[in-house]
């Protein structure tokens, strides 16, 4: 569950969860996939030692986040726009009361997060300068299908090896009841907003340095997906995964802090520059 609740200008309320450092100066961004509420962490070990505050916000009808009203708009474009109001509202607070300026963020979407994570860096790109995507999916998207209780199956994790790491599968399971807390309205809006892709035409006012690492054999994500975004961004390289099937997010946690928050890599870390992917 979200660690918060916060209320937007129009009056709606969002879930917000966050880990790592909470007094860091750097914030990561961790958008979540389709069924997913915003809490889950990678490794919650690793982002602790990181020096870095991640932040996961619940999507509408996820969580601890209102659904939509009436007039609202389902696409990911709007969901990015409620994490630009929140990161903006709470630096404004935090340089009144501590004299704190986080500067511009780095920005990891795992799955259909990553329409999130792009939406937000082409329609606010002062504020994003590095993003990370995992196994996102290119067009055209299938329409979703079922709905709660969400399982593994929905996230295509439940026969991979990964999944035996201490404390992994209890970290999602949570992550998906807390997506089931108000039924399938959020998998719909999702579902919603995956049939607007104005803002995949919107690519190349994405900028900021990409990563689009990507699982080799992942049951639900073709790994040649990464090669329809790096047609259409203007700064992104592509990690292939070998056997990382569908834990990517995972397994390669450590390097994707690394180019999303590259100041912050722990002393002694052997993932402390961009080269830790090449």
């Amino acid at each position: 569950m979200a660690n918060r609740q916060i209320k937007l200008p129009g009056g709606r309320k969002i879930g917000v969860s966050g880990s790592g450092d909470p007094a860091a100066a750097r914030l990561v961004v961790f958008c979540h996939p389709t069924p997913g509420a915003g809490g889950f962490d990678p490794n919650p070990i690793i982002t602790a030692r990181w020096g870095v505050h991640m932040l996961g916000l619940d999507r509408p009808g996820y969580g601890a986040s209102d659904p939509l009203g009436p007039g609202e708009h389902a696409s990911f474009a709007a969901r990015a726009d409620d994490i630009a109001t929140f990161i903006t509202s709470s630096e404004r607070s935090a340089q009144s009361l501590a004299r704190t300026h986080f500067g511009q963020i780095g920005v990891v979407g795992w799955q259909t997060g990553g329409l999130t994570a792009l939406a937000l860096a082409a329609r606010h790109p002062g504020l994003v300068d590095r993003i990370a995507l995992i196994d996102t999916p290119a067009p055209p998207y299938p329409p979703l299908e079922g709905g709660p209780p969400f399982t593994l199956d929905y996230l295509g994790v439940s026969d991979d090896e990964a999944l035996m790491r201490p404390g992994l599968q209890n970290r999602l399971e949570r992550m998906l009841v807390a997506a089931a807390l108000q039924g399938d309205t959020g998998f719909h809006t999702d579902q919603t907003a995956m049939s607007d892709d104005t803002e995949l035409n919107a690519l190349a006012d994405v900028t900021p340095s990409t990563k689009l690492i990507y699982g080799e054999g992942h049951p639900l994500v073709p790994a040649a997906d990464a090669l329809w975004f790096q047609d259409r961004l203007p700064n992104a390289t592509i990690v292939r995964v070998r056997d990382g099937r569908s834990h990517s997010i995972v397994t390669q946690w450590e390097r994707i802090l690394a180019h999303v928050a590259p100041h912050q890599t722990p002393a002694g870390s052997k993932a402390d520059t961009d080269r830790a992917f090449e």
